[in-house]
């Protein structure tokens, strides 16, 4: 994610912290700490949560800004075309990544048409995911449980449970979707 580095670093740099302290509090090494603030590797979703907790934040408040720059970016950028998956249920979604499945992540900005909405997915034992929501409102279903995510609110929860995504406006809805380990 672009300018995630940047900002865990400004993050970082506000509360006083070094690499070093914030390495103690996560039990990330802190040369793996550096390349993530330099943005020569994503990290993992695993680390974005200990990141955020050594910096006594929330995870939507890690990626905060981040999801907004990136939303806009990708409406100026040209996309290829075999990174976006259409479906005519409303749904589109737009791999963040390059060579997705030799990433640990798979982040993926989910844009649902108003009232449109994604099947039923259930992925392997293990696999984890999460949404946060940062236009419009979702409704995620998780088994029989409805949840309703405004802008600005996210989920973390067990992939391998059958789950489903529906926008009930009649604008358009726009998420960013991580899953770990990358499945298909």
């Amino acid at each position: 994610m672009k300018g995630l580095g940047k900002r865990i670093k400004n993050l970082r740099k506000k509360q006083n912290l070094t690499i070093v302290e914030v390495s103690q509090k996560t039990g990330i090494d802190p040369a793996t700490l550096s390349r993530i603030e330099n943005e020569k590797m994503p990290g993992t979703l695993e680390s974005h949560l200990k990141i955020a907790e050594a910096l006594s934040i929330r995870l939507p408040e890690l990626y905060e800004n981040v999801l907004s720059e990136m939303a806009e970016s990708i409406g100026q950028k040209e996309k290829n075309p075999a990174e976006t998956f259409t479906h005519s249920s409303g749904s589109v979604a737009e791999l963040l990544v390059t060579g997705a499945l030799q990433k640990k992540m798979m982040p993926v900005l989910l844009k649902l048409k108003a009232e449109g909405y994604t099947e039923e997915e259930e992925y392997p034992l293990g696999t984890e995911r999460f949404i946060y929501v940062f236009k419009g409102t979702l409704e995620l279903r998780i088994g029989p449980e409805k949840r309703l995510l405004n802008q600005g609110e996210s989920v973390y929860f067990p992939a391998s449970r059958a789950h489903a995504c529906r926008n009930p406006l009649k604008s358009e809805t726009q998420c960013l979707s991580v899953i770990t380990p990358v499945s298909l």
